[in-house]
């Protein structure tokens, strides 16, 4: 009893199986832990990619519904698109209607015109039929004579007629006086004559201006101008207008319009038209897509060839355009007009302009006695600083609103929103390149890629930039070297056309700034729009710099887009 009441002493065996059982035990509750474990992870890799294959199959759905999205809105643009053509093809067929129309009537009334008839005054017999008796006797004399002579001879024996007539006779006097402008005066006289004789008040002379304020106010569209004063020109151009889609170097492709003439072909900017001082200028000019003129920016001739429509005319046929370059004086700053400019449509200007209708206008300086030209070289003014010719480089800035060029010819003419007083450009641009090499393929766009210039010192002319801001936006230029530094390379030595000079003494020459001995050298310079500086670079040392050109938000002066060219100094 007393025994069994005492702890049992295990045998060695017996602690060897115990040991056995309980590592069997653990090892087993292990492999139960690892296989929910395992269970587990497949569970969670299971649930995973179940969540990957439904996030996929999203945005696969997601995809498909935006392509679906982007194909219905590319039919709708389409289908906007091709209404959008119609209608301006239906604009462009009535516009085309009414001008044949108002050509064909226009042509009768100068048929008529020139028609050989009696003089004007047919109305005065006319007025006192109804008091003599004798109505056929005063009607025979009118297609002879309108004068009132002739009937005091043949109407002898009538004692009425003459007492009548006489006093008539002074009546149409006040009419019959209209020999400078008898317009005004033989329309109202129509309506109180009989249906043949409206024909008479459809008879205009030519009109004859009085002063410069009757041209100026009395223009409109006119068909095919005529050139008063027409002489033999030194320089002739023959311009036309194109309209067709052109690709930028971006990929870009756009309808545009420009002028282009025989040598350069649906080419953007338009063809150079280049002119020394004293020459006569002519172009001539012919539109063929609606109403279009040549407003020579900055030369500002008669009114007659400014192309300026509010003061001038617009073209629908053709015109000769004829104007003289003013010759520079040496030490005269207010004399020539040697210097950059450009020619642009000036209808509906705001939207031809963008659509690409300008072109580089230079005006090249006399060459003086007293300021000789060394070969390969060429003056900026008359006594200015000479210039390598074979470098001179036009750069033009231009920035482009696509939405635009969908426009019609006439947009926002009737006084309708048209957005053209929104400019929003999505694209820009350098154009240009270096005048003496200027590639001559048709439909394309001449883009500034790299620059030359000869370094300062060397046995060459300084190169001549000469920059054109043709876009609608203010634009910041900059010469920096390989680094981004800036370098003062660049000299102003003429801005609009005008030379810089030195105009401390009013009694004596106006020299030019350089020669005055204060070069205005600058790494940095700001434009507006339209805007034209010629630039003499002198690059300190061979090899290569920057140009940069930002193009600057008109209000908040933040940099919408940029360009940047190599310029390399040897």
């Amino acid at each position: 009893m007393i025994e069994s009441l005492l702890p049992t002493r295990l045998t060695a065996r017996q602690k060897k199986e115990a040991e056995r059982r309980r590592k069997e035990a653990a090892a087993r509750k292990k492999r139960e832990a690892e296989a929910k474990k395992r269970l587990a992870e497949s569970r969670r890799r299971r649930d995973e990619a179940m969540r990957r294959a439904a996030e996929e199959r999203r945005k696969r759905e997601a995809a498909a519904k935006k392509r679906r999205e982007a194909e219905a809105k590319r039919r709708r643009e389409e289908e906007a698109r091709r209404k959008r053509e119609a209608e301006a093809k239906r604009k462009r067929e009535e516009e085309a209607r009414r001008k044949r129309e108002e050509e064909a009537r226009r042509r009768r009334e100068e048929a008529e015109a020139n028609r050989p008839k009696p003089p004007p005054v047919v109305t005065p017999p006319v007025v006192p039929d109804p008091e003599p008796n004798p109505e056929p006797e005063p009607e025979q004399p009118d297609p002879t004579d309108g004068t009132g002579t002739d009937p005091g001879e043949t109407e002898d024996p009538d004692t009425t007629t003459p007492e009548t007539e006489e006093p008539e006779d002074t009546e149409p006097d006040p009419t019959s006086t209209e020999t400078a402008g008898p317009e005004p005066e033989e329309p109202p006289s129509s309506p109180d004559g009989e249906a043949e004789e409206g024909q008479v008040p459809e008879i205009e002379p030519r009109h004859y201006f009085d002063s410069q304020v009757d041209f100026s106010s009395s223009q409109n569209e006119q068909n095919n101008p005529v050139t008063e004063f027409k002489k033999t020109p030194d320089v002739f151009y023959d311009i036309s207008f194109y309209g067709t889609d052109l690709r930028f170097d971006d990929g870009a492709e756009v309808e545009m319009w420009s002028f282009e003439t025989d040598n350069q072909r649906e080419q953007f900017p338009g063809p150079l038209a280049r002119v020394q001082e004293g020459q006569i200028f002519q172009a001539h000019f012919k539109p063929s897509k609606g109403n279009h003129t040549i407003h020579w920016h900055g030369m500002e001739p008669d009114p007659r060839n400014d192309g300026v429509g509010h003061t001038s005319f617009e073209i629908a046929g053709e015109y000769t355009y004829q104007w003289v370059p003013e010759p520079g004086r040496p030490g005269e700053p207010n004399w020539g007009t040697a210097g950059t400019y450009f020619y642009h449509c000036h209808v509906n200007t705001t939207l031809h302009v963008q659509m690409g209708m300008f072109a580089p206008l230079i005006i090249d300086p006399i060459v003086h006695p007293d300021y000789p030209v060394t070969p390969g070289a060429r003056r900026a003014f008359v006594d200015g600083p000479e210039y390598d010719i074979d470098t001179e480089t036009l750069m033009v800035p231009y920035s482009m609103a696509t939405p635009w060029h969908e426009k019609h010819h006439a947009a926002g003419l009737s006084g309708e929103d048209a957005g053209l007083n929104h400019f929003r450009p999505n694209h820009f641009y350098l154009l240009g390149g270096e005048l003496a090499r200027r590639p001559n393929r048709r439909e394309s766009v001449w883009s500034l890629k790299s620059m030359r210039a000869n370094v300062k010192g060397g046995s060459k002319k300084p190169t001549l930039l000469r920059l054109l801001n043709a876009n609608y936006l203010p634009m910041v230029l900059r010469f920096l070297d390989s680094s981004g530094k800036p370098v003062p390379m660049a000299e102003c030595i003429a801005h609009d056309g005008r030379p810089f000079r030195d105009t401390h003494d009013p009694t004596g020459p106006s020299q030019p700034c350089r020669e005055a001995g204060y070069p205005m050298m600058t790494s940095l310079l700001r434009c507006g729009s339209a805007e034209r500086w010629d630039l003499l670079l002198e690059p300190p040392y061979a090899g290569e710099y920057q140009v940069v050109v930002e193009f600057r938000h008109w209000i908040t002066d933040e940099v919408l887009g940029e360009r940047r060219v190599k310029l390399v100094a040897s």
